[in-house]
């Protein structure tokens, strides 16, 4: 799912996918199933109402293409069964990816640290 400017040039994008996997929803977009996150939904509408191109495009090597036009007016966050308006889904998306991040963060500041392997010795067992 690609967003342009009324110029083509490009703005952000997001995936859609072929196979369900957790916390995607199946949407249906120029008559075919995809599976997405309801971010996506919400970013892809939120791009139309803010006056962006939307579409869906794929590349195959050989440039992009766009194989749905205005998928924006083809499914909303009220089909998939989520509540919340646009801007609230796509925050709640940020902050989970931000706390994700931290994680692989702090995990990265300690892979350089070895273990010997070796008991540490306790205060309380001097």
């Amino acid at each position: 799912m690609i967003s342009r400017q009324s110029d083509g040039t490009f703005v952000s994008s997001h995936r859609v996918f072929d196979r369900n996997s957790a916390s995607l929803h199946e949407i249906a977009l120029c008559g075919r199933a995809y599976f997405a996150r309801a971010a996506t939904v919400a970013w892809m509408n939120y791009e139309a109402e803010e006056g962006r191109d939307v579409g869906l495009e794929f590349n195959g090597g050989n440039g992009w293409f766009r194989v749905c036009e205005n998928p924006d007016r083809q499914v909303k966050l009220a089909d998939i069964g989520v509540t919340e308006d646009n801007v609230t889904v796509m925050r709640a998306s940020d902050e989970a990816t931000r706390r994700r991040q931290r994680f692989v963060n702090i995990k990265d500041a300690f892979s350089g640290f070895a273990n010997s392997g070796r008991k540490a010795p306790s205060y309380h067992g001097r």
